[in-house]
């Protein structure tokens, strides 16, 4: 199935996704080591599990909580930045930058 955050990242691709999804412990170790890595902080193997951006369920990854993307979307009911009426936005023109494929995805959806 495929899920896309509101940023336009595929949910069903995260390893955090796919942790929870496949009941995978596995995974879940080696992504906490390789974001912990990535991100300079001290992430846990239980932090890794998460079943979306467009859950309500409190199964996010921590990082999913503060987004400004799904935080944005939720509160204009939209299920992607794509639908939002100032698509692109500035703050997404600069996530663009660092992550051209979700700008792909996006401006599929747009269409």
């Amino acid at each position: 199935m495929t899920m896309i955050g509101a940023c336009g990242l595929l949910c069903h691709e995260c390893p955090a996704y796919l942790a929870l999804k496949k009941k995978d412990p596995e995974l879940q170790k080696e992504t906490a080591a390789a974001w912990s890595r990535l991100y300079q902080t001290d992430i846990k193997p239980e932090d890794i599990h998460c079943t979306g951006c467009a859950s309500s369920s409190d199964a996010l990854f921590a990082h999913c909580y503060e987004c400004y993307y799904r935080n944005c979307s939720h509160g204009k009911k939209i299920p992607t930045c794509a639908q939002c009426r100032d698509y692109p936005c500035e703050q997404l023109q600069s996530f663009f930058e660092m992550v051209p494929e979700a700008k792909k995805t996006l401006d599929d959806l747009s269409k």
